[in-house]
């Protein structure tokens, strides 16, 4: 381990009020984003460092990217703390900014519905995941970050969520679901407010087209 780079980690302080997040950071590391659970800060053109908020939210996601690292899921995790963890930094497109250039195509919505599988393969049960958190991958697979809350004491089924975050696409992802995983297909489409959401994902969509 890196002697100055993990003095320069515990010197990062991080904490969060209701409204306001502190960081005092005299590391020298940017800052490239910070969320519900911490902030992050990148250290080199190759790594990254996570700063929890609070203990338990490193420990739960440090346990749930071995898990997904175990599946080539997830990040690859270096070494960590009691309240951070210094993982591979993707500097790959997320999910969602590739929709914005490139359309849904059957493959990729193929890859989708795998990475899902591999989710319950692992054990992670909430598939709700954001397309923002979704990373396409060089080589074609992909990987997934902030994974909290990825396992749930109750099963969160409706990808709500990934797919709102497809805008314009959702109804052709849907459609090639139905094709290619009757079983997520039937899950989903019998979910109380599936047609209430792509309703509003519809809707949303024509609004920002005529917006352009």
């Amino acid at each position: 381990m890196e002697e100055d780079m993990l003095h320069k980690l515990n010197q990062i302080r991080v904490r969060k009020s209701e409204t306001v997040v502190n960081i005092d950071n005299p590391s020298g590391y940017r800052l490239i984003g910070k969320g519900k659970q911490g902030a992050v800060f990148q250290i080199d053109e190759h790594r990254c460092v996570k700063v929890y908020y609070r203990e338990e939210s490193c420990q739960q996601e440090l346990r749930n990217l071995m898990l997904g690292g175990q599946a080539g899921i997830c990040p690859k995790v270096h070494f960590w703390g009691s309240d951070f963890i210094v993982m591979d930094y993707l500097t790959v497109p997320s999910l969602y900014d590739y929709l914005q250039q490139n359309a849904m195509t059957r493959s990729l919505a193929a890859k989708i519905i795998k990475l899902l599988e591999t989710f319950e393969e692992v054990g992670y049960n909430r598939f709700d995941h954001s397309a923002r958190h979704i990373f396409m991958m060089p080589d074609e697979t992909m990987k997934i970050i902030d994974v909290v809350h990825v396992i749930k004491p109750t099963p969160v089924y409706f990808a709500q969520k990934l797919i709102s975050d497809m805008g314009q696409y959702a109804p052709e992802f849907i459609d090639y679901v139905r094709e290619i995983s009757p079983q997520w297909y039937d899950l989903w489409v019998s979910q109380p407010d599936f047609e209430q959401v792509m309703t509003m994902i519809k809707e949303k969509s024509e609004a920002s087209n005529d917006n352009d």
